[in-house]
């Protein structure tokens, strides 16, 4: 982890190099309607496998397309992935939650299954930056909710996190990097104070 970190580093720095930035740009250009697609499905699988971090793919988003462009597939993504998801639990139930994530989710996550008030840690769990969102899904998908409730709550508390990696992303492209590590410590910020609210309800 740590040298992959410090690749990304050194490679993102590269862009400080007008030539670089401008050679990363065209390719970007060049990709097109197909490069969407493809990030598109990268979503849809990154939602629907629990394992794979959601940030990077926000990132890049808004590396390839811009803040707009990017919401748009990503939001796409989600929407298409969590419809996959609902279907197969409530089809299978329990045996899918299984299979996609893991038992220590299970179990900090249980009292899910018996919230009164679900509108309201629909908002607050994807809200928190850092927060195991897909795995959430899978787990929300064997309350009472709504599809299209949770789907209209879900996205809504995913926004500020989404629209700050996004940015950040664009920043990075446009040579910005002091607003890219602003934005990122903003996303720190709020992923530590809503983990410290999360610990406290649950003591």
């Amino acid at each position: 982890m740590l040298g992959a970190t410090a690749l990304g580093i050194w490679w993102m720095s590269s862009f400080q190099d007008p030539y670089e930035l401008a050679i990363l740009q065209e390719r970007i250009t060049s990709l097109g309607i197909i490069g969407w697609f493809v990030l598109l499905s990268i979503q849809f699988v990154q939602v629907l496998l629990v394992f794979v971090p959601g940030g990077p793919v926000q990132i890049i988003a808004g590396a390839l397309f811009g803040p707009l462009g990017g919401l748009a597939v990503i939001l796409l993504g989600i929407v298409l992935a969590s419809a996959v998801i609902f279907a197969l639990v409530h089809r299978f139930g329990q045996r899918v939650l299984r299979v996609f994530v893991d038992e220590s989710d299970i179990a900090k996550y249980q009292h899910l299954s018996t919230q009164v008030k679900l509108d309201f840690w629909v908002v607050v769990l994807f809200f928190i930056p850092g927060s195991p969102s897909s795995a959430l899904t899978y787990i929300f998908a064997l309350t009472p909710i709504k599809f299209r409730r949770f789907i209209a709550l879900s996205a809504a508390a995913r926004m500020p996190g989404i629209l700050i990696s996004l940015f950040m992303g664009d920043s990075i492209v446009q040579g910005g990097f002091l607003q890219a590590a602003m934005l990122f410590l903003t996303i720190a910020l709020l992923g530590i104070c809503g983990g410290l609210f999360y610990k406290k309800y649950r003591r």
